[in-house]
């Protein structure tokens, strides 16, 4: 089991709006709203990704 120590950084992710304009396209064009950086790389996280998936990344970073 690894010895580096982790930091968790509470965040708030912004619920998508249940009413969207059907002109309206995705973008991705803003930054990410979260980034964890680990030594092997970083993960960045948008708006609107489910939270499922966030939940099986942070489970395979707490496994290494």
């Amino acid at each position: 089991m690894s010895t580096n120590k982790l930091t968790i950084i509470p965040v708030k992710l912004d619920p998508l709006p249940t009413e969207t304009p059907s002109t309206h396209s995705f973008q991705q064009t803003a930054g990410p709203s979260c980034v964890i950086k680990t030594a092997a790389g970083e993960i960045s996280f948008f708006n609107g990704v489910d939270e499922h998936i966030i939940q099986a990344v942070m489970k395979e970073l707490i496994q290494k």
